[in-house]
Formats: C-alpha cells, sequence, structure tokens
C-alpha cells in the first residue's frame, strides 16, 4: 500500500497492526475510524438504568445518563441497524463525560498505534438541521426522535467543536450540510483548527452506479468537493459502487474537474472479492490546469451540457506525457465532442483489472466525436 498511496485507513481499535504496517512501510498518513457522533452496539431498555453499549466511546458511559441525547418521552434516542450493529445512540456533544470518553477512545487508540496521523470521524461534519429544517432532518435522521438536550443550530454548532476538539489527533470528518452540500454552518467546523478535511460518500461512483446531473446530484458533488478545497482542506472523494471499466473513467474524470493537487484525495473502494482498490489510473496526474473553477462547476460547462478542464503538464506515474484533458457527460444526452483548446491524438482505456493483477490504463482508443449519455472521456497525446 505504501507504494500506491499516501493515506490508508483502517479501523486501529480493533487492529492496529496495519496501519503500523504501512507507516513503518513509509506510508504518508495512517487514518484511524472512529465514530465520536453515536455510540454503537447498543442494548435496551433506553431509560435508566440503561442497556449497556459494546462500542468505542459508548461503551465508557455506562452509568452517565446525560452523555446522551433523550427524546420527548425521556428515552435515549436510538435508531436500529441490524441484528449485528444492534442499536446506535447520539451521543450530547456539550456533556463532560462525553468529551472525556471521546478523547479517551483516541488515546487508547494511539497506545494501540502510535504511528496514526489522523482520526476519520464518521458522521460528524454535518448541522443539527437541514433541507427543511425538522427536527430530524439532519443529526437524528432516521432516529426514532430528535434530542431535546440541543434544540437550536447556534448551540450544537459550538459544543460539537468543542468536543471534536477534545480529540488528540487531527480529524477528517465525514459530512456536510446534506441540503447544500457545502461545509455546515459557513464552514465553522471545517475552519476548526483540528479538522484537516472532510470525506465525501459515494463520490461520482455510487452503488448504484454513478452521479449524473439528475436532481443536480452530480454538480452537488462538484461544488462540495470545491468548497473544501477552497478552504485549504482536503477533499477526501470515496467512490464506491461497481467498479467497472465506464464508472471508474467516468468517477477519475469528474474528479479531475475538481483536482487541486495538494488538497484533492482520490479514495476509490473497490466492492469486488479479491480485488484491490489499487488502480492503474490514478498513476495519471493532471497538472498546469487552463482553467479552475473556484465555487461552481458550472464555470467548466461547454453550451451542449458537458464539461471540460485541459491540462498543459500531465504525468504517467511520474513520466511526463504532455497535455491531457477531462470530459464529462453527465446528462442524459449524448452530445458532441466540444472544441478543445489541445490536440489529442488518444483517449483513455481501462481493462478491468488492478494495479497488482496487471491492470493497465493506456491511452490506446479513438478520439470519438460524441461523448455518450453518462459517460466521460480523459484524452492525451
Amino acid at each position: 500500500m505504501a507504494r500506491y498511496a499516501d493515506f490508508a485507513e483502517d479501523d486501529a481499535a480493533n487492529d492496529p497492526t496495519r496501519l503500523t504496517a504501512f507507516k513503518r512501510a513509509g506510508g504518508r498518513f495512517a487514518v484511524a475510524y472512529t465514530d465520536p457522533a453515536y455510540a454503537a452496539y447498543c442494548h435496551p431498555p433506553f431509560t435508566a438504568p440503561a442497556g449497556r453499549c459494546e462500542g468505542p466511546v459508548g461503551r465508557l458511559l455506562t452509568g452517565n445518563e446525560d452523555a446522551f441525547f433523550h427524546g420527548r418521552d425521556g428515552t435515549r434516542v436510538r435508531r436500529f441497524v441490524d441484528n449485528h450493529f444492534l442499536y446506535q445512540e447520539a451521543l450530547n456533544p456539550k456533556s463532560a463525560a462525553a468529551r472525556r470518553a471521546w478523547r479517551a477512545t483516541g488515546e487508547a487508540i494511539l497506545r494501540a498505534a502510535p504511528l496514526v496521523d489522523y482520526f476519520m470521524a464518521d458522521d460528524s461534519g454535518g448541522p443539527l438541521h437541514a433541507r427543511d429544517m425538522t427536527p430530524q432532518s439532519s443529526h437524528f435522521y432516521e432516529f426514532n426522535d430528535a434530542g431535546t438536550e440541543i434544540t437550536a443550530d447556534e448551540e450544537f454548532r459550538d459544543a460539537w467543536i468543542a468536543y471534536l476538539s477534545a480529540a488528540p489527533r487531527p480529524l477528517i470528518v465525514n459530512g456536510y450540510d446534506p441540503g447544500t452540500g457545502l461545509p455546515s454552518y459557513g464552514g465553522a467546523i471545517l475552519r476548526a483548527p483540528l479538522v484537516h478535511g472532510a470525506l465525501h460518500e459515494s463520490c461520482f461512483r455510487t452503488e448504484e452506479g454513478i452521479r449524473t446531473d439528475v436532481y443536480d446530484r452530480w454538480r452537488f458533488t462538484e461544488d462540495s468537493l470545491l468548497a473544501n478545497t477552497g478552504m485549504q482542506r482536503y477533499a477526501v472523494c470515496f467512490m464506491m459502487g461497481r467498479p467497472t471499466p465506464a464508472t471508474r473513467l467516468y468517477a477519475l474524470a469528474s474528479w479531475w474537474l475538481t483536482y487541486d493537487p495538494r488538497w484533492s484525495v482520490a479514495a476509490p473502494v473497490d466492492p469486488v472479492p479479491g480485488r484491490s482498490a489499487i488502480l492503474p489510473e490514478l498513476d495519471l496526474v493532471p497538472l498546469s490546469p487552463a482553467r479552475t473553477a473556484t465555487q461552481h462547476v458550472a464555470d467548466l460547462r461547454t453550451e451542449r451540457g458537458t464539461y471540460v478542464r485541459e491540462f498543459g503538464a500531465c504525468f504517467d506515474a511520474g513520466r511526463a506525457i504532455g497535455e491531457c484533458a477531462a470530459v464529462v457527460n453527465p446528462t442524459a444526452a449524448d452530445a458532441p465532442l466540444p472544441r478543445l483548446a489541445g490536440r489529442y491524438a488518444h483517449a483513455l482505456a481501462l481493462d478491468d483489472a488492478d494495479v497488482l493483477s496487471g491492470g493497465r490504463a493506456r491511452f490506446t482508443a479513438p478520439v470519438p466525436r460524441i461523448v455518450l449519455a453518462r459517460s466521460a472521456l480523459i484524452l492525451g497525446r
């Protein structure tokens, strides 16, 4: 992994060995998974004396009822996950006991894996309310009720930043305003000194296939990444879903539209058993862009609905390959290849294999005249 990745994430609370091995092999950033927002593996009953929580953070809070949010009926707010994870219960960031347990959980991880650089803080970057601003619209989504301890967004924002700041390592949060895709509270959480970036799940490559501009979901993701890089925070594009050559190419080209060499992180996930997420196309690095969108990907839109970003200096595994370009058609209609400033002789072709099994990314395909609906091209010389 250290040969191919700058970041590696794992659940160091359960097994610290892989992250330790990654760092000792020369890996740059080791990231430990955490969830400071919700206690997992919780058992009923939900009134004091409440059932135990067996997951991290929650296991340290037996007998600390003020560490949990409670609904209007006085019971702990919760949601049933499945027969393995049982219930999740929401933690109250104003509670001193909850903050101590969150810090103690991080310190335990570091004792087992002292080389960890970051914690990925799941469920931790979003606001209290979003979209229609109802009590269960964001932080308490799919919970049986909203917590009564905090009902105002300003109070939640301040309490949450203070709670996260108790961590013993910098954080990459998983969350943003789900109504806009932008950093929560005008970027207040992302600007917190201990928060160094945000994770964007189902980023272009999703379990259903790919993100398109139907219902603005593709543009929502693009602008969300741009908001992170504009604040000089890591924008981690968590590419999920089945990794066919077409979906991989679409996700990569879409990501190139927002690519910032300092802050953009491609994080592909490969759900195919026996295959890794070490993909050959990630050896390609585009630099010296002719145009860069600042806040909105619409800055890169052409008249026919395609999006283009051209680069003056591109590299393949460190070898200069000249100019290259990303062309994305996230619409439901085919479109002609837009007029480009550079002259490109070939399009990128991918095979259905990862690097470890001999996968290649080569500029061997012809440049088409038409960009098919919901597809993308990466062009080179």
